[in-house]
């Protein structure tokens, strides 16, 4: 039943989301780390928020997914788990969500709720509108500000942290037109809404390629602003030919999406603490 949980909420992709949110408390602590309970605590509301996030979402699309080819075998629609049991899933993490943060500071249990609503809302999104991409990117642009308003005690963010947020947006949303391309035909048969199967393909990665140039252009902006020397600027190369293969067209569109977009996020993620 564990391994079952474990795929169910895709456990590894919380550990490669980490980097972002450590980058929102580096900054969030004056550039320094924060400390080690400050950090643990941080894990363990990120953990608790995607575990939350993503048994609403597989519950919400269990229906969905059982008319889809590459999607029918995921635990909901195969009849591997129940959803008594996703349910379970959903309360413990938000429960350990909530708990992280009342013992954080005050001001993260007051803002707890904020992130829950793109969370519990932004799977619902493709039944109404193609635009829905950038509901999963505003989900994951505000964990490094949490993350900042934990390490800092304060709401007071700060240009640095915001312009950071925008580079997580831009990068996830348009990663996320990418992996819409694998089900453009499921989504027209289905009636479900995202931007490949209203526009097709090529214009898709157009759309995706435009949120990649501003994602790469905040971080550059974020990287002039604190004057980085070459490990940063070495990084943000390393980013920029991630982003690159996420165009190439000889690579899978699975692999473009997981794992090549996931290491873009890393990399940009890492840029700024080598500033």
């Amino acid at each position: 039943m564990l391994k079952k949980i474990l795929r169910f909420i895709k456990i590894e992709h919380t550990a490669f989301s980490l980097p972002l949110i450590f980058t929102g408390a580096w900054m969030g602590a004056g550039h320094v780390w924060p400390t080690p309970g400050v950090l643990i605590g941080i894990i363990i509301a990120a953990v608790g928020a995607r575990t939350f996030g993503m048994a609403c979402n597989r519950i919400f699309d269990r229906r969905i997914d059982a008319r889809n080819p590459r999607t029918a075998g995921r635990e909901l629609p195969s009849g591997a788990m129940g959803v008594d049991t996703a349910l379970a899933v959903a309360l413990g993490g938000l429960v350990v969500y909530l708990t992280a943060c009342a013992l954080l500071n005050r001001w993260c249990l007051i803002l707890s709720p904020v992130p829950l609503v793109p969370l519990l809302g932004y799977s619902l999104l493709k039944r109404f509108t193609a635009l829905c991409h950038f509901g999963i990117g505003l989900c994951l642009a505000l964990a490094p500000l949490g993350a900042f308003v934990a390490a800092a005690g304060h709401v007071d963010l700060t240009a640095e942290v915001l312009i950071f947020s925008a580079y997580v947006f831009f990068w996830l949303s348009g990663a996320d037109i990418i992996y819409a391309l694998l089900d453009i035909e499921s989504d027209r048969r289905t009636g479900i809404h995202s931007i490949p199967a209203a526009l097709g393909a090529q214009k898709a990665q157009v759309i995706s390629g435009l949120c990649h140039l501003i994602s790469l252009a905040a971080l550059a902006l974020l990287l002039h602003q604190t004057r980085a020397e070459w490990p940063a600027l070495f990084s943000l190369g390393v980013t920029l030919l991630l982003f690159v293969a996420m165009y190439l067209p000889q690579i899978p569109i699975m692999k473009r999406f997981f794992p090549i977009s996931t290491l873009a996020g890393v990399a940009g993620a890492i840029t700024p603490l080598l500033a």
